[in-house]
């Protein structure tokens, strides 16, 4: 990426965003770093760094990403 991520973080339940903090991370290429640890663990003979269930249900956020565009509402996991 060309440029930081910024992630704004909420959890107070303040409806006018009073709680808000914000997270900064500098830019990267996340694809080349997951890549990289990955070929790591492979060469090493340890652990991937990420299991496959996560991989499942990383892909139940992006499905439901997607439901939620199609029918306009919020819609749940499945899993």
């Amino acid at each position: 990426m060309d440029r930081p991520t910024r992630l704004f973080i909420d959890d107070s339940g303040d409806l006018f965003g009073g709680g808000i903090t914000t997270e900064t991370f500098p830019a990267c290429d996340q694809y080349t770093l997951q890549g990289d640890a990955f070929s790591k663990a492979v060469m090493d003979g340890t652990e991937v760094p990420v299991s496959v269930e996560d991989a499942i249900e990383n892909m139940a956020v992006i499905e439901a990403i997607f439901n939620s565009a199609n029918s306009g509402q919020w819609e749940s996991l499945r899993r």
